[in-house]
């Protein structure tokens, strides 16, 4: 009797198994994705290419541009970065990217920088390479060839994420994925930047003078940040650097394009789970532009899986409610809020303390918060065939990067000449601490988020990480597919 009750089961288990695979096969799964920017037209994308060109529905909601935080301006009547604005040369996903597109690769310019402490310049670049280098000699020994090495120990295990992509793997949490990389990894983001380099041996003047300069430029914080968020800073200041022609943006809205979703012009209010179903409803606004005027619909939709590509703590989530969980969720932390500030001007030379113009850098670096702004550059427009030219007459456009709005009095100061002003207010990125998260990309069945790889570093590449993880995610658990990247060790790699 008992064994023919076993038989039972077996066939029982055997025909639901057979049933939920055929159903999950001949079903096309409805996915909504929230969120314009890198992340969500990336992970729209790769789902496109997971599914193929029948196999999901994508919709994708945004309530204003597509690329989010990757986003031009226009400064006398010529576009610029105002966001996200350096790509490095290892920066897969995004240079693949380029290529698939036919796009193009916009070198970053040779200016010359300064290292910038508040009252006087504590390093200047040369127009001589060779110069630089025996300056770097004599003010910090050796130390900038070890912080190199660094660099590079961290992006060859940062690349180990490629080959498991590759493979199909993909992690619930922001701590599994970044341990693949390395556990090394894990064990920096409970750490501070300015602690786990000492104790690796640099010294305070290239902790505080080379490492901290990225940091208030890159993501406007100190050497308090976590060490493996501050190892992205330093390599973002590496050799090789570019950008897209055209403007980065162009990556997102080809990504959208390819990946045939359709776009909801859209601000999302809630995200409903259907009890018993395991679907989900979103309740949006939508907005047309009707003769001019902008009109406003409420908008219901069901959906079997829903992404959240947009940040969702407290001072970003923009009001989206979830509603009829059985859990309660957190996403604890706030993001940094920088300035940034677009000059059409000419800068004023003496406030930096030179005497002469031809002297004057193309751009500023601080080592420390609390200055009236993080970083100033010179910029040239998007489009490469366009540059400016440094002619003493000339006017550039310059980007400032501060942790408030500059004053017109300050600016007045700055600039010797001013024919525009723009300023841009981002809620850029974390606020980051070197205190264990439990970040997970996994919110609810069904139910994900890219954005928490943010936590671990905000970056281009990485959110295009986050969305290959979260469309990995999403494929591997419509057709049952168990693909365990745990059995995989780092030596393997």
């Amino acid at each position: 009797m008992a064994q023919h009750y076993l038989k039972l089961l077996f066939f029982y288990s055997l025909f639901f198994h057979l049933f939920h695979t055929i159903n999950c096969v001949t079903k096309v799964p409805k996915i909504a994705i929230i969120g314009g920017g890198i992340g969500g037209t990336s992970a729209a994308f790769f789902i496109y290419d997971l599914f193929g060109s029948n196999g999901a529905q994508i919709d994708l909601y945004e309530s204003n541009r597509i690329g989010g935080r990757l986003a031009t301006i226009e400064v006398n009547n010529q576009k610029y970065e105002a966001g996200g604005s350096i790509l490095h040369p290892r920066n897969k996903y995004m240079s693949d990217f380029v290529k698939l597109f036919g796009l193009k690769k916009r070198i970053n310019d040779n200016f010359r920088y300064g290292i910038y402490d508040g009252e006087e310049f504590v390093f200047t670049e040369s127009q001589w390479e060779i110069m630089n280098y025996i300056k770097l000699v004599w003010r910090y020994g050796l130390g900038p060839l070890k912080l190199q090495n660094y660099i590079d120990d961290i992006l060859t295990r940062f690349e180990r994420i490629y080959k498991l992509q590759k493979e199909g793997v993909a992690y619930n949490t922001v701590q599994e994925l970044i341990g693949a990389m390395s556990p090394q990894f894990v064990e920096e983001m409970k750490t501070t930047t300015l602690l786990g380099l000492t104790e690796k041996g640099f010294s305070d003047r290239i902790i505080d003078e080379l490492v901290t300069t990225t940091l208030t430029a890159n993501y406007g914080q100190n050497a308090s940040v976590h060490e493996f968020v501050g190892s992205v800073s330093v390599a973002g200041a590496g050799g090789g650097l570019w950008a897209v022609h055209g403007g980065n943006r162009l990556v997102p809205e080809r990504l959208l394009e390819s990946s045939k979703a359709t776009l909801y012009k859209a601000r999302v209010a809630r995200v409903q789970l259907l009890n018993g179903t395991g679907g989900f409803v979103i309740e949006s606004t939508l907005y047309r532009e009707v003769n001019n005027n902008i009109e406003t619909e409420n908008n219901t939709s069901d959906y079997d899986i829903v992404i959240v590509a947009a940040p969702l703590t407290e001072d970003t989530r923009r009001g989206i409610e979830f509603s009829d969980f059985p859990v309660d969720f957190s996403f604890p932390g706030e993001y940094h809020r920088t300035v940034c500030t677009m000059v059409h001007g000419k800068i004023n030379h003496t406030w930096f303390g030179f005497k002469d113009e031809s002297d004057m850098l193309d751009g500023v670096l601080t080592t420390k918060l609390g200055l009236q702004f993080n970083s100033l550059g010179k910029q040239n427009p998007v489009d490469y065939s366009s540059k400016t030219n440094n002619k003493a007459n000339k006017l550039d456009v310059w980007k400032i990067f501060a942790q408030t709005q500059l004053q017109p009095q300050f600016l007045s100061e700055l600039f010797s000449k001013i024919k525009e002003v723009t300023f841009i207010n981002w809620l850029a990125y974390p606020h980051y601490e070197a205190n264990p998260r439990l970040d997970q990309f996994v919110l609810f069945e069904n139910l994900y988020h890219i954005n928490a790889i943010e936590w671990a570093a905000s970056a281009m590449e990485m959110s295009i990480i986050g969305a290959k993880n979260v469309a990995l995610l999403v494929y591997n658990k419509w057709y049952d597919l168990k693909v365990d990247g745990s059995k995989k060790s780092h030596e393997e790699l």
